[in-house]
């Protein structure tokens, strides 16, 4: 397995999941958990710097190159330029 990605943000992770199961690339993820649940202040982006919590994510080797495409290429319509004002 190769590290593929690194964030802080739990926000951003979970946009990484999709992507990645969107494209049925199987991966790993460590540093993933809740540092504490009911104490929201402990798993922001910010804190997590702090700690030196990251939350990476691994792929097989031969699925490096897909899966960076895979992250980084946006399909949603939310900002296309033919919404209305």
């Amino acid at each position: 397995m190769v590290e593929i990605y690194t964030t802080y943000d739990p926000m951003e992770a979970n946009l990484i999941k999709a992507k990645l199961r969107d494209e049925e690339i199987e991966f790993a993820v460590k540093g993933d958990s809740d540092i504490a649940v009911t104490m929201e202040a402990f798993n922001a982006e910010l804190t997590r710097m702090a700690m030196r919590n990251p939350i990476k994510f691994y792929v097989a080797e031969k699925d490096e190159e897909f899966a960076k495409i895979a992250i980084n290429t946006d399909k949603s319509d939310l900002l296309k330029d033919d919404l209305e004002y």
